[in-house]
């Protein structure tokens, strides 16, 4: 019986391992390599209006390539999701502004937002399933 219960665990994380998608976030238009990268995903309008993201993730500037850097993630699961991304230039973990005017870059999944007022959730969702996707962020400084 022991050895049943054994096999049946081992069977089901090999599928959850080989079903496991990647999501791959492409980053471009980064300026410098001063301070890091801080990738908020959000999973509602809810999440993102209270800056509350499910999961966060901090990408250091040290592969950036012509303003350009590419991460992947096998952690995510499935779901719908909005990234928001921050280039934290002086480390300190927040969006840094001047007269209301953000004084840092910023992005979205694949959305370059053109207005000063924050986008809504649905504008930059998608969906992650058992396929692996891939998202484009273009950084944007004011």
């Amino acid at each position: 019986m022991r050895i049943a219960f054994l096999n049946i665990l081992i069977f089901m994380l090999f599928v959850n391992i080989t079903n496991a998608q990647t999501l791959t976030v492409k980053i471009s238009g980064i300026k410098n390599t001063k301070g890091k990268i801080k990738l908020a995903i959000f999973t509602s309008e809810n999440e993102f209006k209270n800056e509350t993201p499910r999961f966060e993730k901090i990408i250091t500037k040290n592969n950036i390539v012509n303003g350009c850097i590419s991460v992947s993630y096998n952690d995510i699961p499935k779901g719908k999701y909005g990234i928001a991304i921050l280039d934290d230039e002086n480390n300190n973990g927040i969006m840094d502004y001047s007269f209301f005017i953000p004084t840092e870059g910023f992005g979205f999944s694949d959305y370059f937002h053109s207005g000063l007022c924050k986008p809504k959730f649905e504008d930059f969702s998608f969906s992650l399933g058992n396929e692996d996707k891939t998202i484009k962020i273009v950084l944007k400084y004011m």
